[in-house]
């Protein structure tokens, strides 16, 4: 039996990988309603290789803990930057790499370069 979902998933064209990264996201908010927002963005044109979102958490969810609850949600490899500094402060970006339901899902958070997130996870 064939959903919705897998049909828009075998749309291999450039209008079917928007389709399935916003239906992948929709999911990813019903079955974690409570994960902290990221700024999300869907790439135009979406990748040749399949569809893909990205996150950036800011503001208020710009904290390890909103950055762990996202790993914890996606799974995925965590990868961290070398340190730079911003505003006068030493920052490090660190970003998790995922597939959810078929689209490759990229979050980043700036923290500060004291914080240790391979520790946290």
């Amino acid at each position: 039996m064939t959903t919705a979902y897998t049909e828009i998933a075998r749309d291999l064209t450039p209008a079917g990988h928007v389709r399935a990264a916003a239906f992948a996201l929709l999911e990813l908010f019903a079955e974690y309603p409570d994960l902290p927002v990221p700024h999300w963005a869907m790439p135009t044109p979406q990748p040749e290789d399949g569809p893909a979102l990205y996150g950036h958490l800011q503001r208020e969810h710009e904290t390890l803990e909103a950055f762990e609850a996202c790993v914890k949600a996606l799974g995925g490899e965590v990868t961290s930057c070398a340190p730079a500094e911003r505003y006068g402060r030493q920052v490090r970006t660190h970003s998790v790499v995922a597939h959810w339901r078929g689209v490759r899902v990229d979050v980043t958070v700036t923290l500060p370069a004291s914080i240790d997130v391979q520790a946290g996870m």
